[in-house]
């Protein structure tokens, strides 16, 4: 299948705008880590795995299953407390309060997603500004060194997906980007990061929980949006350049991040498989499906690719499964069943998924077989927020801690 995507020329500013989607040390900015990739490359594994974890510290934080982000060694978390929604700064050496500040009441949160009153979105945090995204569509940005209010936006309010918004936001030099609204009014909404007015906006994009990426087609940069009814192609600019139908099935939900690899485009939804397109230049822009997986797909997780397969929890058990990037044959599925909400993550010598019912494990990357290294019990409470793995520690929020686990 051949599909056209985007306009033929693409007049982009590119790299000239200044992305801040990668980051060239320990710091972890925003959602899935700093290449927003799963990768935690820093983490240093050790030669075997303990048979316990050590825990270092654990702290109170607050209600949520928004991630935490650790910058120039300080975490940055999103949370209700006391039902308001809150932004907190810890030491991450040892998980003291630096400081504080109260957002917004805590939306009301019904229905299926009652039993997460707290937010879900993780913060980004970029040339010393914290960008947030309440549970109820309230945007805002603080100074990260005092907590002091910049700016909040809140005319995304009204109408939110479902389950409450998930998205992260994604970040240039001047734009906060992110999908909000709802199914009936969902759009693509970039924000001045300086003043919150907005610069642009899509409108017609169905908002889920996904989060949206940078993409570099041809040379010049895009945004890349899972809707939830299609993958949504963005200009910096914010023009319209194209979609790729994606619509979710069987009452499932579009919520894992797209995953970028060159060229090409890897989704995976709940009923509809796993996917990758390859996106080309020649002749204008266009699509290919260059394979499909029916029988493995991902529910509330990311698939992480390294060394040309692909790793994740599958949708309906949470079994831990591998692809063959290249052609989306099955390479393994392991058989124990785990959890449909997990992280998936690559800390170089070794993966490791953290799922929603607690448990930690630790294989290893190997296309052949599934050859576990290490399983752990982390935490007394469910847990919903990504991992952070940073030299021989691993950071976990669950419902309302975070815990310092060291691996030596």
């Amino acid at each position: 299948m051949n599909r056209k995507f985007f306009l033929s020329i693409l007049i982009i500013a590119g790299l000239a705008l200044g992305l801040t989607g990668f980051s060239q040390n320990n710091d972890i900015p925003g959602w899935r880590g700093a290449g927003r990739d799963g990768k935690f490359l820093n983490f240093k594994a050790p030669a075997t795995w303990p048979k316990e974890l050590t825990k270092a510290w654990e702290v109170p934080v607050g209600l949520g299953d928004a991630s935490p982000v650790l910058v120039g060694g300080k975490f940055y978390l999103l949370v209700s407390q006391d039902s308001v929604e809150t932004l907190l700064c810890l030491d991450a050496k040892n998980g003291k309060q630096i400081w504080k500040t109260e957002i917004n009441k805590a939306p009301k949160v019904t229905g299926g997603a009652a039993s997460h009153p707290g937010p879900r979105s993780t913060p980004y945090v970029s040339n010393g500004k914290v960008f947030t995204l309440g549970a109820g569509g309230v945007v805002a940005c603080h100074d990260a060194k005092k907590g002091k209010l910049i700016w909040k936006n809140e005319t995304y309010t009204k109408e939110v997906p479902q389950f409450f918004t998930s998205a992260s936001p994604l970040l240039t030099d001047k734009l906060c980007i992110l999908p909000l609204g709802g199914k009936d009014n969902g759009v693509v909404v970039a924000f001045d990061v300086n003043t919150g007015l907005e610069v642009w906006k899509v409108s017609g994009i169905p908002c889920t929980y996904s989060s949206p990426v940078f993409m570099s087609i041809g040379g010049t940069v895009a945004i890349v949006d899972q809707s939830e009814t299609a993958l949504v192609g963005i200009t910096l600019d914010g023009q319209l350049i194209g979609e790729i139908p994606t619509p979710g099935q069987q009452r499932f939900y579009n919520s894992s991040t797209p995953l970028i690899d060159g060229q090409n485009i890897i989704v995976g939804g709940a009923g509809t498989g796993t996917r990758m397109f390859q996106v080309t230049t020649e002749g204008g822009v266009n699509y290919n499906e260059a394979w499909s997986n029916p029988k493995f797909s991902v529910s509330f997780n990311t698939p992480v690719l390294k060394g040309g397969f692909l790793y994740a929890n599958e949708s309906k058990f949470g079994s831990i499964y591998c692809l063959k990037a290249e052609t989306g044959e099955t390479a393994w599925a392991d058989t124990v069943k785990l959890n449909r909400f997990a992280s998936m993550l690559d800390i170089g010598p070794a993966l490791m998924t953290l799922t929603g019912n607690a448990v930690m494990v630790i294989f290893e990357p190997n296309g052949s077989a599934y050859k576990e290294l290490a399983r752990y019990k982390v935490s007394d409470t469910e847990i919903y927020a990504h991992p952070l793995a940073v030299d021989n520690k691993i950071y976990i929020k669950d419902k309302d801690k975070l815990t310092c686990w060291i691996a030596k």
